[in-house]
């Protein structure tokens, strides 16, 4: 169904990753991809600003969005923090936006003036990241830990100073406050994934030749190879459930850390007996092509995040229609049910996560009904139905149009 237009005023999107325009999209980058396009599609003008390290992959975006001409600004010191708000900034004023949205990672917005109308969406930040982690400025080095410091300084700063904030969850939002304490008008708007491409991308080709399928059935872990993530969880849970099933195999799909903190292929077999180890799969980051084939052919998929601002690879696999574990206590609740459309475990506990894959390995009725709900309510997370959402929160956030904008001072294109 074509989303009722409306004039959702003319939008400044920036951020420092977009699929199909970075070579590393993140949750940040994936929601944008599809979250533009669809404001467009559903009245709203938007230029986007991708503010990279590198160079684009590409001059043009699709969707009816206008890509702003921007150099890289590569770097991650202060001086690339500060570069990268200037260009904001300098865009900001150039144009005449009724709406400024961009994320609190990396203070993009640090350089607008209270009077922009600054819509910070919050999904990660600094301290965030580091608290769940279980990290300190001082575990990076004072060189980095200095960098740590100061752009939590400006997030923070950003989301202070912002008209509106933008929670990507319920759980973001209560950590929001409880961290910051008063906070700007907020509004919780969800993730968003491109339902429809996820799903062409599954069935659109095989899994790759090394997918270990034919030995048994693949228990998939998606995310980032960091203890945030779960990934040690999901390897130690792993042990335990394949002492009871000889041919279980282990796939672990994600970039890996930082080597100083985070565990490498040597700690992660560890965890395993030496018996099972032939049957973990370390393959790294798989693009978007490579990846949803592989979740379309797993036995169940794991998001065992200690915590997450929301989980756009647990929905990605859930359009899919996949079976996936998930943790309680933060993002996936909004999304998660357990026992409806999900199996829902505390974080960490290795125990309870074996018996949830274990319970699936041996009910593949239940695999199927679960996996038929998720792909049915990911849905509603699809961009067409996200975008007038944000179009309703940033008018309650800011006031409805009035012709009144910020930056220059000529008239806004219609």
């Amino acid at each position: 169904m074509t989303p009722t237009r409306r004039d959702g005023g003319r939008w400044l999107v920036a951020t420092t990753e977009y699929a199909g325009l970075t070579a590393y999209t993140g949750g940040i980058g994936t929601h944008y991809a599809g979250l533009a396009p669809a404001l467009v599609a559903a009245g709203a003008q938007v230029d986007l600003l991708v503010v990279a390290p590198g160079p684009l992959l590409s001059d043009r975006a699709p969707g009816g969005v206008h890509l702003l001409a921007s150099a890289a600004v590569p770097g991650s010191g202060v001086a690339a923090l500060s570069r990268r708000a200037h260009v904001v900034a300098s865009a900001a004023r150039r144009g005449r936006y009724d709406r400024v949205f961009l994320p609190e990672w990396g203070a993009l917005g640090a350089r607008l003036p209270a009077r922009a109308p600054v819509l910070t969406n919050l999904a990660t930040s600094t301290a965030l990241q580091n608290a769940v982690a279980g990290f300190t400025p001082a575990s990076f080095g004072w060189r980095q830990g200095t960098v740590q410091v100061v752009q939590s300084f400006l997030e923070t700063r950003q989301i202070r100073r912002s008209a509106g904030l933008i929670a990507i969850s319920t759980a973001m939002a209560d950590r929001t406050r409880r961290t910051l304490g008063e906070v700007p008008p907020l509004r919780v708007v969800p993730n968003t994934v491109d339902v429809a491409q996820v799903r062409r991308l599954a069935g659109a080709g095989p899994t790759p030749t090394w997918w270990p399928g034919a030995a048994g059935p693949v228990i998939l872990f998606v995310g980032r190879l960091e203890r945030r993530k779960g990934v040690l969880t999901a390897t130690e849970a792993f042990a335990r459930v394949a002492a009871a099933h000889p041919d279980v195999q282990l796939v672990l799909a994600g970039a890996s850390g930082d080597a100083r903190f985070e565990p490498d292929r040597d700690e992660l077999l560890c965890a395993v007996p030496p018996a099972a180890r032939s049957r973990v799969h370390l393959v790294g980051h798989l693009s978007a092509e490579q990846l949803h084939p592989c979740v379309r052919a797993a036995t169940l998929v794991l998001c065992p995040s200690v915590w997450e601002g929301f989980g756009n690879a647990a929905l990605e696999a859930r359009a899919i229609g996949a079976p996936v574990v998930v943790t309680r206590g933060s993002g996936f609740d909004d999304f998660c049910t357990d026992g409806r459309d999900a199996l829902v475990v505390d974080p960490g506990d290795v125990g309870e996560l074996a018996r949830a894959v274990t319970r699936l390995l041996a009910e593949p009725a239940l695999r199927e009904r679960l996996g038929r709900a998720a792909a049915t309510s990911a849905d509603d997370y699809a961009p067409e139905r996200v975008a007038p959402l944000l179009l309703d929160a940033a008018d309650e956030l800011l006031g409805a149009l009035t012709g009144r904008t910020y930056g220059a001072t000529s008239p806004r294109p219609r």
